[in-house]
């Protein structure tokens, strides 16, 4: 079925060139449910949206100095150039007129409208419907362009309508899918054909992924002939594929950098990301519902000292679900600092009082949480360790769960064990989006908000915060959401990442933005063998 699918969507394999084919070859964490980026599940590793910018071109990208880039659009929507009105609740978006589709056809505003309505069907299990549920309507000008009218001024539209929102969507090809009754089930999801450098050839389940270049890409053919992509669960095997030349590029752990010192074909990116992790406290577990017990978790961890003794001082503390480079970051916001003595007495003043055993009880029960990592994170492992210990020492029991990246992040109708809430703590690496916004992880009903905390004035706040234009009215308002939930503690921020790549020598191009690595997979390089 799939090796139909794949010859019916234009996937079949191109005939061999006469020149020597280069390759670059990877690896991914875990196999993708689905490639279809409509269905797209959020993980740890972005392993999806790592594919799925491959073969998909987004509105607006970021390179890796954090400069936007207009792609399928011709310019950025602004203010300054007409493209968005005055009151922020009309956008409107010039599509370039010299991009096809890998089978042929050209991206049209036809593609957008499409994809539009197909996020918003109530019969698609698409993951979030963020940003996109505030539009009131999306007309089609011309066939190169589309005017989007929102429902009320929304300041991370442009930002996040096919670009990197906290779930990002790409525009799908109409004349392949819209007379399916059922996306859900179409073969598209195994064989997609998008529009992007890279167009998938074959798919060997739980083995690898292999794309080949697009020969009719809008920029011009890719340098690299293929991709090759491994999937491959485990951080040891990554790191011993890099050493002996079997992946071009790879993520490596801070604590893994010096045991590659003596290898020396391999060169290094260090990229800020727009990521921040930390633990989440599911509020909806007593005693965890009791600020005093959060806090006293807080002051309970040493969180400089886990930057410090395990990520070498690459993964900077912090305390806000901002990342470090936002404008909308605000320094003064703090968690409750590590202080075992004040750790002690929040937990006595909360009724955990210590027995002689040393644990501490309440009405006869012990203090014991369970606490969730996902063992494909090297520095999640070592993490979870550190926490379990310091944790001890103040007299709590923490049982760490060990649940694999992918069934982590799984919706509740899968048992998804963050979505169905079956953990006390969990470390979560939460991705953000271009836009500050976060209240799809701080606002009751947030996506990811696994906390299960809710704060009305928090809720106020950032309904408040997306409204504006005003970006230093929106700066105060993130400030006082950052200050209420750093005293509330649904989450203890533990840092915001500077990811290590290695990558090998002969590969040129190679710059991750704070998004991901694969965004400019059209830019690669490959030296011939020597």
């Amino acid at each position: 079925m799939l090796a139909a699918a794949l010859v019916a969507s234009g996937c079949s394999p191109q005939p061999a060139p006469s020149r020597p084919v280069s390759t670059v070859h990877f690896d991914i964490p875990s196999d993708p449910t689905n490639l279809d980026p409509l269905f797209a599940h959020v993980d740890a590793n972005g392993v999806e949206q790592q594919l799925a910018r491959l073969a998909f071109e987004p509105f607006i990208d970021v390179d890796e100095h954090g400069r936007q880039i207009p792609v399928l659009l011709e310019r950025v929507p602004l203010l300054a150039n007409g493209d968005v009105s005055r009151d922020g609740r009309v956008i409107t978006y010039h599509l370039r007129r010299n991009v096809h589709w890998q089978d042929g056809p050209l991206v049209t505003a036809r593609d957008v409208l499409f994809t539009l309505r197909a996020i918003m069907d109530p019969r698609n299990p698409v993951r979030s419907r963020e940003g996109y549920e505030r539009i009131a309507r999306a007309d089609r000008l011309n066939d190169y362009t589309v005017r989007v009218t929102l429902k009320a001024p929304w300041a991370p539209a442009v930002a996040t309508i096919f670009s990197y929102g906290t779930a990002p969507q790409y525009v799908l090809p109409a004349h392949l899918l819209e007379k399916q009754n059922n996306l859900a089930q179409s073969a598209f999801n195994a064989a997609p054909v998008g529009n992007g450098p890279y167009r998938l050839v074959s798919w060997r389940r739980g083995e690898r992924l292999v794309y080949e270049r697009n020969a009719s890409y809008w920029r011009g053919t890719p340098a690299v002939d293929r991709l090759e992509v491994r999937i491959v669960p485990d951080p040891g095997t990554n790191l011993t594929l890099l050493r002996t030349d079997e992946i071009d590029w790879n993520l490596i752990a801070p604590a893994q950098v010096a045991t590659l010192a003596d290898k020396k074909n391999l060169r290094y990116a260090v990229t800020p990301l727009a990521l921040v992790a930390g633990i989440a406290i599911n509020t909806a577990h007593p005693p965890l519902d009791d600020v005093r017990v959060r806090r006293a978790i807080a002051a309970s961890i040493d969180r400089d000292g886990i930057s410090r003794k395990i990520t070498f001082g690459r993964y900077l503390p912090i305390d806000t679900a901002q990342p470090l480079r936002s404008w909308a970051h605000d320094p003064d916001a703090k968690l409750p600092r590590f202080d075992p003595p004040a750790a002690d007495r929040l937990f006595d003043r909360a009724g955990w009082l210590r027995a002689r055993s040393g644990v501490r009880m309440k009405n006869g029960v012990p203090l014991a949480l369970t606490y969730v990592q996902f063992p494909e994170s090297i520095t999640g492992k070592s993490v979870a360790t550190v926490v379990q210990s310091e944790l001890a020492d103040r007299g709590v029991t923490v049982s760490i769960k060990f649940i694999s990246n992918a069934q982590l992040f799984l919706p509740a109708s899968q048992r998804g064990t963050l979505a169905s809430g079956a953990f006390d703590l969990a470390y979560v690496p939460w991705s953000m989006g271009a836009d500050p916004d976060d209240s799809f992880l701080l606002s009751c009903h947030g996506a990811s908000n696994y906390m299960r905390w809710c704060d009305p004035t928090v809720d106020a706040l950032e309904r408040r915060a997306i409204a504006t234009p005003d970006q230093s009215f929106r700066k105060l308002l993130y400030a006082q959401i950052e200050r209420r939930v750093a005293d509330a503690v649904p989450i203890v921020y533990l840092f915001n990442p500077s990811y290590v790549y290695a990558y090998r020598d002969g590969l040129s191009g190679f710059a991750p933005n704070a998004f991901l690595p694969t965004w400019n997979a059209a830019q690669w390089r490959m030296a011939p063998a020597q």
